[in-house]
């Protein structure tokens, strides 16, 4: 059976655009059994205006939780950075003022339950809030670029519902692209149960330097779906790659296949020149030609993250959520210990953190 995708225009953040699309998308996509309870989950990566579009923008949440007739909802997120007061997160992204204006309450991911994964036949244990005992996902993403995954949409946005710090601590375990693409897969395998409907931001994307320190473009659409998968697929279309270039589309076909997509709505027409870093890595790294020779490229592959002092405002949020312990309290690295996570990078609130490649990764990013 082809997986229903649906796909409206929407030119801007503007309230009555935004609440045309989404009806469309919502009307198109058949749901017919509301839960009773629903968590609405956006991309809450920073404490960053909306303006700045680095998270899922309020007008978008406020309408899906308006459109929702779901008798029990709440809001919840739980950003890596655990020092910073999460208030301070829901005020800035804009979301205590749709929590006000919709009587919908914030909730804290301050208990979690195990969760059961698979990974190359070896079984690992993965906290996840304890909201998913009670409450169906509607899991709102924001479209934007991503150093380790290169994109981040729907599938990657459920990372979100793992506690705070947690988050971090698995990037030490899961260091190179292949290896953290592998998790999400068997994490979007054990999760997608809790999972109702998803929704992508994709009016105004991030390109480039994403998630956090990107340019943004407008896209101009709202692109929704109940397989996050199928969702993130119809995403690549609209950025004009493949989804077999993205690491974790491309281990979930390996394992499971690709599913054939019924896209319903509005034309989808690609985003010309939106620039995705990586993807020439990832067409190397998966060419059987070039097999031999990846080896013995990959040590000469660097991408490390620099502090500009002259950016920097000392918040220390880089330094509270390295999950290593890498980086001192007077914002020095310690290279012996860096895994080249970049969690610094995305949650630097201030673009204070660049990523500095070596000649390999210039040529292939």
């Amino acid at each position: 059976m082809n997986l229903k995708v649906a796909v409206a225009r929407c030119s801007s953040y503007e309230k009555g655009a935004v609440e045309k699309a989404i009806k469309k998308v919502i009307s198109l996509s058949d749901i017919k059994d509301l839960p009773e309870r629903v968590l609405f989950k956006p991309n809450m990566l920073s404490a960053r205006t909306p303006e700045e579009g680095v998270t899922t923008h309020p007008a978008v949440m406020e309408t899906a939780i308006t459109l929702c007739n779901s008798p029990q909802k709440v809001i919840g997120d739980s950003p890596a950075n655990v020092e910073k007061p999460i208030d301070l997160y829901w005020e800035k992204c804009g979301y205590k003022d749709v929590s006000e204006k919709t009587g919908v309450p914030l909730v804290k991911f301050n208990s979690s339950f195990m969760l059961n994964l698979s990974i190359d036949g070896k079984q690992i244990e993965v906290p996840v809030t304890e909201y998913l005992n009670d409450f169906n996902v509607f899991n709102i993403a924001k479209l934007k670029t991503h150093g380790l995954t290169l994109i981040t949409a729907a599938l990657k946005n459920l990372y979100g519902l793992i506690p705070g710090f947690h988050k971090s601590v698995l990037h030490s375990r899961f260091i190179s692209p292949f290896e953290f693409s592998q998790f999400l897969v068997s994490y979007y395998a054990a999760i997608k149960k809790y999972l109702f409907f998803n929704l992508m931001d994709a009016v105004i994307s991030m390109e480039g330097g994403g998630p956090s320190a990107g340019k943004l473009k407008k896209t101009g659409y709202i692109i929704g779906g109940s397989d996050a998968v199928a969702v993130d697929m119809v995403c690549c279309y609209l950025l004009g790659i493949k989804p077999s270039d993205v690491p974790y589309l491309k281990i979930y076909d390996d394992l499971y296949g690709l599913p054939e997509l019924d896209i319903k709505g509005d034309d989808l027409v690609p985003v010309k020149s939106f620039l995705v870093p990586g993807i020439r890595k990832n067409r190397l790294l998966s060419s059987s030609v070039l097999k031999p020779f990846l080896k013995f490229l990959a040590k000469y592959f660097r991408a490390i993250p620099i502090i500009d002092p002259a950016i920097c405002k000392k918040c220390y949020a880089c330094e509270k959520v390295c999950p290593v312990k890498a980086i001192s309290h007077d914002l020095k690295f310690n290279r012996k210990k860096c895994i080249n996570c970049l969690c610094c990078f995305e949650v630097c609130p201030h673009k204070a953190i660049r990523v500095k490649k070596s000649f390999i990764a210039r040529i292939f990013t």
